[in-house]
C-alpha cells in the first residue's frame, strides 16, 4: 500500500516540479564552490603558453594551454584530490616551471632569503654612510681673528671709516 502511495506521489506533477526546481537551485551553488576552488588552486599554477600569467587569469584568446590545463584541474578536483596532491601532479607533469612560486627548498630557497638579506645589508650600509656624513658635517670653529695683527684688515678698516656713501 505504501509503495503505491509513493509511486503516486512521485508521478504527481507538483513533486516533479519541486525536484526539478531543487536541482536547478542546488547545481549552480555546487558549481560556484568548484569554481572558487579552481581559482584558489589555480593561483599556485602558471599557464605554460609563455604568457607569464597564473592559470585562471590567462587572457590569451584560444590559448592552447590554459583550456586543457583548467579541464585537467577540474578533473583533479572532481576526483577529490587535495590541493597539495593537485600541485604535485601538475609539477610532475609540467615541471617546476608550472608553479607560480618556487618551492622553499634547495637552490630556490635563495629566492626567499636574498630579498631580506639585501634589505638588512642595505640598512647597515645606509646607517654607516649617514654616520660618516654626520661626522663630516660638524663645523670646525676657526680661531678668532685679531684685526690689529693683520695689516690687510687694518687697511680695510681705514677705508671703511673714510667711506661716504653717495646720495
Amino acid at each position: 500500500m505504501q509503495v503505491r502511495k509513493l509511486s503516486t506521489l512521485l508521478r504527481s506533477r507538483h513533486l516533479r516540479k519541486l525536484i526539478l526546481l531543487l536541482t536547478l537551485v542546488v547545481t549552480p551553488v555546487t558549481r560556484a564552490a568548484d569554481r572558487d576552488r579552481i581559482n584558489d588552486v589555480g593561483q599556485g599554477l602558471m599557464c605554460i603558453c609563455g604568457c607569464g600569467q597564473i592559470l585562471p587569469k590567462c587572457n590569451h584568446l584560444n590559448c592552447p594551454s590554459s583550456g586543457p590545463m583548467l579541464t585537467e584541474l577540474e578533473a583533479h578536483i572532481d576526483a577529490g584530490e587535495t590541493d597539495e596532491q593537485i600541485i604535485a601532479a601538475f609539477s610532475e607533469k609540467y615541471g617546476l616551471t608550472v608553479l607560480s612560486s618556487p618551492p622553499a627548498s634547495g637552490f630556490n630557497l635563495l629566492a626567499y632569503i636574498l630579498p631580506f638579506a639585501a634589505l638588512v645589508i642595505g640598512a647597515i650600509i645606509a646607517a654607516y654612510v649617514a654616520r660618516n656624513w654626520k661626522r663630516a658635517a660638524v663645523p670646525q670653529t676657526a680661531p678668532p681673528v685679531d684685526i690689529a695683527s693683520d695689516p690687510r684688515l687694518q687697511k680695510v678698516e681705514e677705508e671703511l671709516k673714510n667711506f661716504t656713501p653717495e646720495d
